[in-house]
């Protein structure tokens, strides 16, 4: 081999060597740099699964805490006194009431058939004089007409059989009188109203029991008492009840449509609230206890009723406070917050 040929290997050798060292290398780098960049996304996922792990236990804890807090919003509402008393929200202790049950029946003023006087004279006569008007008030024996027999002419005197007012007036001077009635009386001092009751009202109804009449326009309104009930039903199915009222002034007039309260119980309730205290939640009814921190709602079973308060049998004590007043306020309150929070 002569000089020239063994540079020219020795050349051939050295630069193999340098390729295959920069090919190396360049591999090396290339393999560290993506073992960095893996470990870099490995890191960078830890690190996000980590934080939404945090996330979800925070969550979870909001979502527990807004339960809870919902949960509270359902047990009672938070109304600061001065907010109440503005509101018209009113509270009574609740205790034992006597309670006074009635039932409203429909009406009609009659007079009494005792109470009706007609006047007619015994004999065919002839009217002498007239010493009455229609519309004037008589006594009773008071002279109302002077006759005269057409058969024995002989002349004698009508008196009134009661007192009243003279509603009916058929005679004249001169006139001749037959079997015919002449004068009609009727004492308005005492009059009945016959009431109008179907089964369910009938069987609540005793003699004796108090009536409260008042007019349809509630102008005036008086008592009395159940002085007959009809043991036979009208083919209307409607039995009859009549109560006696007394009308010094004329107001009750005959045929007069009107209402009346009849008591048919009356009680000592131990426990007896406002029936304006009671709302419906849940499809209970419930009572607002006043308590320190606000109004609770309170589950109760009730019993009978009157006008203005109602019995309490379960959920309430004597002596407990309870928004007797606007309780519609607090209700309404609870459902407000229980709907935000549901959102």
């Amino acid at each position: 081999m002569n000089y020239k040929t063994l540079l020219l290997a020795v050349g051939a050798a050295v630069g193999i060597s340098f390729f295959a060292y920069g090919t190396f290398n360049e591999h090396h780098t290339q393999g560290q740099d993506d073992h960095h960049h893996d470990e870099s996304e490995h890191s960078s996922h830890d690190d996000q699964n980590h934080e939404n792990g945090y996330e979800h236990e925070e969550h979870e804890e909001h979502q527990d805490d807004h339960d809870h807090e919902e949960e509270g919003h359902s047990e009672s509402a938070n109304i600061s006194t001065d907010i109440a008393d503005r509101s018209g929200i009113r509270t009574e202790v609740a205790s034992a009431k006597n309670l006074v049950i009635t039932q409203t029946l429909f009406g009609v003023i009659d007079v009494p058939t005792n109470q009706k006087f007609t006047v007619i004279t015994p004999y065919d006569s002839i009217v002498k004089q007239v010493h009455v008007q229609l519309g004037g008030q008589v006594k009773k024996n008071q002279v109302l007409l002077t006759v005269e027999n057409v058969n024995s002419l002989q002349t004698y005197t009508i008196r009134s059989p009661g007192k009243g007012e003279i509603t009916f007036h058929d005679v004249t001077v001169g006139s001749k009188t037959t079997d015919e009635p002449l004068l009609k009386i009727t004492d308005f001092s005492k009059v009945w109203v016959n009431l109008s009751a179907f089964p369910e009202n009938i069987e609540r109804l005793k003699k004796g029991q108090s009536v409260s009449v008042y007019d349809l326009h509630q102008h005036l309104s008086e008592n009395g008492n159940i002085s007959y009930i009809s043991p036979q039903m009208t083919g209307g199915h409607i039995a009859r009840a009549r109560a006696e009222i007394q009308n010094q002034n004329g107001h009750w007039r005959p045929g007069m449509h009107v209402k009346a309260d009849v008591v048919v119980d009356n009680f000592e309730a131990d426990v007896a609230i406002k029936t304006s205290a009671i709302q419906t939640l849940e499809n209970q009814d419930v009572v607002f206890i006043q308590t320190d921190n606000g109004f609770k709602p309170t589950a109760v079973r009730l019993g009978r009723r009157s006008e203005s308060d109602v019995e309490v049998l379960e959920g309430l004590t004597q002596g407990s406070r309870y928004v007797s007043e606007n309780s519609f306020i607090i209700k309404a309150d609870l459902l407000k917050s229980g709907a935000a929070h549901s959102h």
